[in-house]
């Protein structure tokens, strides 16, 4: 039996998980700087360890709402196609390590696009979406983010 290992994280009120093995880090949200015309859920660039990385809002490409830089929020950096891509999320929970039979497939009532969706598990009664990182985007859209970084 093979463990995966998910950071588990907070949209709203709903938990999400993304593969540890895509995430390079997580770390405290700044404000971008805008970049115009970019689609309504790229927030903008951040200057990162020397490196321009686009901010992507998780809760407005799932159209569940705004992000909101305060409080528990954080960006999660993460490896998309070879480019890192901040995706900015209300709050890091914890790592989950989960055994690949306690993954289910994706439940059906979700207003998110299945083709980013792996599967779902539960932590404390409670559902998690399990997220493709490198699938929330477009093979355009990573191409238009390519070309802003």
């Amino acid at each position: 039996m093979m463990d995966t290992q998910y950071v588990i994280f907070r949209l709203g009120e709903e938990l999400y998980g993304a593969a540890i093995h895509d995430v390079q880090e997580i770390i405290l949200p700044q404000q971008p700087t805008r970049v115009p015309n970019n689609p309504d859920f790229i927030e903008g660039i951040i200057d990162y360890r020397d490196k321009v990385i686009p901010v992507l809002d998780l809760k407005k490409r799932f159209n569940l709402g705004n992000a909101h830089y305060e409080g528990q929020a954080r960006f999660i950096v993460a490896d998309v196609n070879g480019s890192n891509i901040a995706f900015a999320v209300d709050e890091v929970r914890e790592i989950l390590r989960t055994e690949e039979e306690n993954i289910d497939d994706a439940p059906d009532i979700t207003r998110i696009n299945k083709e980013y969706i792996t599967g779902a598990t539960h932590l404390n009664d409670k559902l998690i979406i399990l997220l493709e990182l490198s699938k929330v985007l477009s093979v355009d859209e990573q191409d238009l983010l390519g070309s802003i970084e």
